[in-house]
This record gives C-alpha cells, sequence and structure tokens, in this order.
C-alpha cells in the first residue's frame, strides 16, 4: 500500500475514533479501513451508543432502529464537513448496522469520491 493510502487510512481512523468517542466516552473496540480506488470502507464493532447495547440486550431492536433514524441526520451535519476536508473532494455515502440483534453488531460505512 503506498504511503499516502497509508496516510489517508490513519486520517479516517482518527477521524472514526473521534465519532466513537463523541457518543461512547471511549474508543472503539475494532476499527477496520479499508482502501479501494476512491472508496473507502469503514467498518465500526458494536454501536455507537452504550444506551443502544442495552436496549439491543434487553430486546428493545425497534426503539434502537427508531433512535438511529433520528442520530443518523445528526451525525451526517456533525461529520460531512471533516470527511470533506480529510478526503479533499466531494463524496456520497452509505452507511448500515449490521447484525443489530448479536453480538456481532458492525456499522459499515461507504465513501466514494465523486469526481468532477
Amino acid at each position: 500500500m503506498p504511503n499516502k493510502d497509508l496516510e489517508l487510512e490513519e486520517k479516517i481512523r482518527r477521524l472514526v475514533i473521534k465519532i466513537v468517542k463523541h457518543y461512547r466516552g471511549k474508543g472503539p473496540e475494532n476499527v477496520k479501513i479499508k482502501l479501494e480506488n476512491s472508496s473507502i470502507e469503514i467498518s465500526i464493532k458494536g454501536i455507537l451508543s452504550n444506551l443502544s447495547e442495552i436496549l439491543v440486550k434487553e430486546g428493545a431492536v425497534q426503539i434502537v432502529k427508531d433512535y438511529w433514524k433520528i442520530m443518523k441526520p445528526y451525525l451526517e451535519k456533525e461529520f460531512s464537513k471533516e470527511v470533506y476536508e480529510l478526503i479533499g473532494s466531494n463524496f456520497k455515502y452509505s452507511w448500515e448496522i449490521c447484525n443489530l440483534e448479536n453480538e456481532e453488531r458492525t456499522i459499515i460505512i461507504k465513501i466514494d469520491e465523486i469526481a468532477f
């Protein structure tokens, strides 16, 4: 992996850790960054809220799904400017929470640069 990619990967990792610390008060157990051409895939083990973790463990999965419908726009607004500054171009993204109901809960964020 070229040195430039390693630097970008580390900058993205620091941003993700900042996001997770903002909502959980601690860094993630496991953050993986995958760079491929003009795409970035971020995988965060767990979900971003301690409250969400408790609710899922207690069987209140629907409450967590509703909670994330509210939180997602806030997260997007809060950190999209930083992502733009980090990658230096416009981008489109998607994200999803995978395996919400089991111990392998993961947030996957995909970022694709948009070339003009």
